[in-house]
Order: C-alpha cells, then sequence, then structure tokens
C-alpha cells in the first residue's frame, strides 16, 4: 500500500527519512566518483529515470534524488555531487561543532567583541533572528546552554533545579545576538549560537538552488528528515508518509508537489524523570521542555521555514501553535497531542491516513 513514499520522523534535533521506494528496488551504483556516494539509477523508462545518492552531512545523511529525462542521468549525477558539495561547505562553516567554523569562532568570542563572519553564516544568522522575532522567542538559536544541561538531566534521571534554568536564562537569548554587516556579536560570556532546528532546512534550500541552475527541476531532497520536494517523479507526485509519534507505523501520507515538509517530535528522545515524561525540545522562553505535543508536522514553501517552524509550533503548543500558522501564507501545520488526537490548521485534511490540502 505504501511504497514508493518517504517516511518522515524526526528524533533529537535532527531527523530520519527511510527511503522505501519500491522503484529503487532495482538500481544499481554508477560509475567513477559518484559511486562513493551511493550514486543509484532506477530502471529506465522511455521518458526517464531517477538518479540518487546519498552523503553523510551535517551529523545525519542527506539523500537526494532527481529525475532526469532519458539520456540527462550523467549531468543529474554531477548536479548532484555539486549540491552535497555545497552543502558540505555551508557545513563547514556553520558547524558548531567543528572548532574551525565561523559559528565556534564566535561562540569563543561571546562576551567581548565582534567575529567576522561571511556571508552564507550571516544570511542563515539573519533568517535564524528573524523567525525567532516572528515566533515570539519560541524558536531561539541560542538555547545551546539549556540543551547541555538538560541533557545531563536525561542522563542522571535528576531534574536542574530552578537556580540552574535561571543561570542558563541569563545566557540565553536571541535579543542578544547583535548582527551588523559582515559581523556578529554575542552580548554575554557563556553565550552559544547552534543551528540544528535550522541548518539542514537552509543547506536543502541551497541544495535545490543548485539542482535547479543545472536544469533539473523534480527532485527530492531529504536532509535528514527535513524533506524539500519539487516537482514530480515522471509525472508520478511524491509522496512522503509520516509517522506516529506514539503507536508505531504510518500517521498519514501526503502526496507533495513544490512544498517542503519538516516534524519535529519526542519519538525516541525524551526522558522519564519522577514518572513524568520530558521532551528534548526546550522552551527557550521558560527553560523547560515543552510537554503539550507528541509531534508537528509543517508544510510550507522552504525547507528552512518547516525546520525553524517544526520546532516553534512543538513549543507554542496547540492552540498558540495552530493560531499562529493560520495567520501564515502557504503554511500548514499537522500536529498529534499527547494523547494520541489530532489537530490541524484549516488547510489541511486527514482522511483515512491521507493527508491532503482542503481547496
Amino acid at each position: 500500500m505504501f511504497s514508493g513514499i518517504y517516511q518522515l520522523h524526526r528524533i533529537a534535533t535532527a531527523a530520519i527519512v527511510l527511503a522505501t521506494a519500491a522503484w529503487l528496488a532495482h538500481s544499481h551504483p554508477a560509475d567513477g566518483e559518484a559511486a562513493a556516494d551511493n550514486l543509484q539509477t532506477a530502471r529506465e523508462s522511455a521518458e526517464g529515470a531517477v538518479v540518487r545518492s546519498t552523503r553523510p552531512l551535517m551529523g545525519t545523511t542527506f539523500n537526494l534524488s532527481v529525475w532526469a529525462a532519458s539520456g540527462r542521468q550523467p549531468e543529474a549525477a554531477k548536479a548532484i555531487q555539486h549540491a552535497f558539495d555545497r552543502v558540505a561547505s555551508l557545513e563547514a562553516k556553520i558547524s558548531s561543532w567543528n572548532s574551525q567554523s565561523e559559528t565556534s569562532a564566535v561562540n569563543r568570542s561571546a562576551g567581548r567583541g565582534a567575529t567576522d563572519i561571511g556571508p552564507d553564516l550571516h544570511e542563515l544568522l539573519e533568517a535564524s533572528l528573524l523567525w525567532a522575532r516572528r515566533t515570539d522567542g519560541a524558536f531561539d538559536i541560542t538555547g545551546g546552554p539549556l540543551f547541555t544541561r538538560w541533557k545531563r538531566a536525561r542522563e542522571e534521571r535528576i531534574l536542574p533545579t530552578e537556580a540552574e534554568i535561571r543561570g542558563c536564562l541569563e545566557v540565553t537569548g536571541h535579543d542578544r545576538v547583535i548582527l551588523e554587516e559582515g559581523t556578529v556579536r554575542l552580548a554575554r560570556p557563556g553565550m552559544q549560537i547552534g543551528f540544528g532546528a535550522i541548518g539542514k532546512g537552509f543547506a536543502a534550500d541551497r541544495a535545490a538552488e543548485l539542482l535547479r541552475r543545472h536544469g533539473f527541476e523534480n527532485f527530492i531532497i531529504d536532509a535528514g528528515g527535513d524533506v524539500l520536494i519539487s516537482g514530480s517523479r515522471g509525472g508520478t507526485p511524491w509522496q512522503v508518509a509520516i509517522r506516529h509519534p506514539r503507536r508505531g507505523g504510518l500517521l498519514a501520507v501526503y502526496g507533495v508537489a513544490d512544498r517542503a515538509i519538516a516534524t519535529s517530535g519526542d519519538y525516541q528522545q525524551f526522558s522519564v524523570i519522577d514518572d513524568v515524561r520530558y521532551a528534548h525540545i526546550i522552551d527557550p522562553r521558560t527553560g523547560w521542555p515543552a510537554r503539550q505535543l507528541a509531534s508537528v508536522t509543517v508544510i510550507t514553501r522552504r525547507a528552512i521555514g518547516a525546520d525553524a517552524l517544526a520546532t516553534a509550533l512543538f513549543v507554542m503548543g496547540p492552540e498558540q501553535g495552530l493560531a499562529y500558522v493560520e495567520s501564515c501564507n502557504d503554511t500548514e501545520a499537522l500536529m498529534v497531542l499527547e494523547d494520541g488526537s489530532t489537530r490541524s490548521s484549516s488547510g489541511l485534511r486527514l482522511d483515512s491516513g491521507r493527508l491532503e490540502v482542503v481547496p
């Protein structure tokens, strides 16, 4: 029933997509450099074929699938490799885990002077701060101290103290990031920026731009669970399956074109402390885990927006989150509450496992 779909769910601050597409069952690896990235080409039809490849990037796996007209498969393979290289260059600049990155240099200078940054990091910071303002701080790239403290709480199964939370909040807050042309400064010592909730979406959008510049309009980019879809697969719509956060199995299947989809939830990364389940997603305004939802799926135009909003809406909860979505253009959301019930924005309908846009 569900062959030819991508299964979507997010764990931790990343996401996992499992490709179960039947049309790759008879794929074969290509020769040369591309084979190192597991290049595959689906069985040919008269019209064309899907060229697919994967590469470990940004702490997860990026999967790119491009529908190429007959005879253009070698060009598609090269375009995919260029797209991967673009993402790799972004990772080298924005990763907080890379001590040589621009982001790490910014974090080391927290509370001191401004740090020079390049255009890629500047653009990502500008977008991150915009989403923080739009969501009244429900999305925030400065939550590193909180994430670190709650990671220890999960390991020790002991809640942080209120004093510890207050201490983390003293070095958290998007309004303490001062971005100017070519520089950025973190206002207080101990502050950290990180892009786990937006970086992969940003990279997916950049990869899509490169594929289009190479003349390919029909593709799916799976950036570790942030999925960006353009066009179709030889006239057949791409489909994404959303996993249920509690029961197992699938919550919904969505046939989609020209949209980005991201899901945020507490599927695996959570802790139970004193018989209370705590998600890994922290409300940066309070310092405590968000607790009203099990998952949020966002459907919108750009991957960076889907990525940021999946986290922000999880933090906001159903009432505030859905009200926010209704104020946005070209954006829909499907939520699963803690009790397993579902709620969605007015532009979506969930019917017998199919998720559809309401005309």
